[in-house]
């Protein structure tokens, strides 16, 4: 068993008029294998995003910590979309957009497949998971 430690940090001095914004959450996280990491080029206007550009199927792992990271340094466009897919391989359910240069950290149960499109080009995810010890 090993220990993940996340940390996020959210300062600003001007968000508000009112205050100043200093934040800093950390947590401490048990994580088993398996632990996979891959880069995922994701295909633009996919009829079939399911097939196409799976990122993590339903039930191959149980509880595990998920990290998304949009790679593209475009100026526009390649906007990475993140949800779940219909019977009909479209996106059926939107839970994320990542611009490039974006990411995201999450908790995730495995109980549906995670599934990436792009508004344009073929921008690369890059695809963290780790498993969570119980």
């Amino acid at each position: 068993m090993a220990t993940l430690t996340p940390t996020l940090t959210l300062a600003s001095t001007d968000v508000t008029a009112n205050e100043t914004l200093n934040l800093t959450l950390t947590d401490s996280l048990s994580v088993l294998g398996p632990c996979e990491t891959k880069r995922v080029v994701v295909a633009s206007g996919s009829t079939d995003v399911g097939a196409d550009n799976t990122i993590f199927a339903a039930g191959s792992y149980t509880i595990a910590y998920v990290l998304l990271y949009n790679t593209s340094v475009a100026t526009s466009g390649e906007i990475i979309t993140i949800g779940t897919t219909a019977s009909s391989g479209s996106l059926a359910a939107t839970n994320m957009s990542l611009i490039p240069g974006e990411f995201a950290f999450f908790p995730w149960d495995s109980s549906v497949s995670l599934v990436a499109d792009a508004s344009s080009g073929s921008p690369v995810l890059e695809a963290r998971i780790f498993q969570a010890a119980s």
